[in-house]
């Protein structure tokens, strides 16, 4: 049995932290989530909803009941039990867990009305908030607060020193963009990914996710940006791949979740981007700097997709081009070679076609 207790929140070098204990195996840990104290004030003690989310992936993965020893929103057990934690279990073939509580709440947390978004500034988050600042978005749905969570993404590799000093960098980065966009930025840093340790790609929408449920005394709606287009996705070892599944069961009484941009492609998307004038001072895919190295994976994508776009220079000051020039020819032969087994490279083969690409001598 996993079991979790009610959060408690703490003071640490001026910053708020929330933190819950739980058990599991014989052994006592603690899982927590860190903010300034301008942004702490909207932690909940109240429910155990985020930390419930946080650790649903070590329940599944030790095969161990989860008990709540706390308050815990009903909509979120009833749609965990009865909806996601089948769903995953089939996915992965993990056995099917069951969440316990007898403390269930229906009705909403105090909410300030906040609308919020990560702002990592990459492809998917830079479309996500262009598409957001339209007319014919109601007002209660525009966005009004960006966030950046420290739950994994950059413990993927390097050491710890890099790791803490490449998350510095882009906090500080999207703090600008954010202060630009005339919106605050909220860091919430986070123990989740040492509790895990587990693949980020596999759990990174339960673990975003808790980060925000940590915080529902302030958002009632969150757009979370999507990385698959749902009319293309398939069940895969990136959560992404059931976003547009899993967000709505993970709302509660208080806060909703979409799945922002699902119905576009990844190069619809880079299309949106490329029209954001923002984007040519502040995007940032690079998996290894905050200046665009121009031959990682993501980079190289990036760049041929924009490329292909006619919009390539438009980011000379934020990428190397020089570097992506000289692997350019090799990559576009990568491309075409594999666009039947790579679902990024098949987009982008797709616009070469429609663009008269490769009969341009690009």
């Amino acid at each position: 049995m996993l079991t979790i207790y009610q959060p408690e929140k703490v003071n640490i070098n001026g910053n708020v932290r929330l933190q819950a204990k739980f058990e599991v195996s014989g052994l006592e840990d603690v899982l927590w989530y860190e903010s300034d104290e301008k942004f702490g004030h909207f932690f909940v003690t109240e429910q155990v909803d985020a930390f419930l989310v946080g650790l649903l992936w070590l329940g599944l993965r030790k095969g161990e009941n989860i008990k709540v020893n706390g308050p815990l929103s009903a909509k979120l057990f009833y749609s965990l039990n009865h909806h996601l934690i089948p769903l995953i279990a089939q996915i992965y073939k993990y056995k099917q867990i069951k969440v316990l509580c007898d403390q269930l709440v229906s009705t909403p947390l105090p909410n300030e009305g906040a609308v919020g978004t990560g702002l990592s500034c990459g492809i998917d988050s830079l479309s996500t908030v262009f598409e957001h600042q339209g007319a014919d978005i109601p007002e209660q749905y525009k966005i009004t607060h960006f966030t950046f969570f420290n739950t994994g993404s950059n413990e993927m590799m390097g050491s710890k020193e890099w790791q803490a000093k490449i998350f510095s960098e882009r906090a500080e980065w999207s703090k600008a963009c954010a202060k630009e966009l005339g919106k605050e930025l909220i860091v919430v840093n986070s123990n989740i990914n040492d509790v895990l340790k587990m693949s980020f790609v596999r759990t990174h929408t339960l673990r975003n996710i808790s980060a925000l449920l940590a915080m529902q005394k302030l958002f009632h709606v969150y757009y979370y940006s999507s990385g698959f287009q749902t009319l293309n996705a398939k069940f895969s070892q990136d959560s992404a791949s059931y976003d547009v599944i899993s967000l709505p069961l993970l709302s509660t009484e208080s806060v909703t979740f979409y799945s922002a941009g699902s119905n576009y492609s990844r190069v619809q998307k880079t299309q949106i981007v490329s029209e954001f004038d923002l984007s040519y001072k502040y995007l940032n895919v690079c998996l290894f700097k905050i200046k665009n190295c121009g031959r990682c994976l993501k980079c190289k994508r990036t760049l041929l997709t924009l490329d292909v776009l006619g919009a390539m220079e438009k980011y000379k000051d934020i990428f190397n081009l020089k570097a992506f020039n000289r692997i350019k020819d090799s990559y576009v032969k990568e491309v075409i070679e594999s666009r039947r087994r790579n679902i990024w490279y098949r987009e982008i083969y797709t616009e070469m076609e429609k663009r008269n690409y490769l009969d341009n001598g690009s």
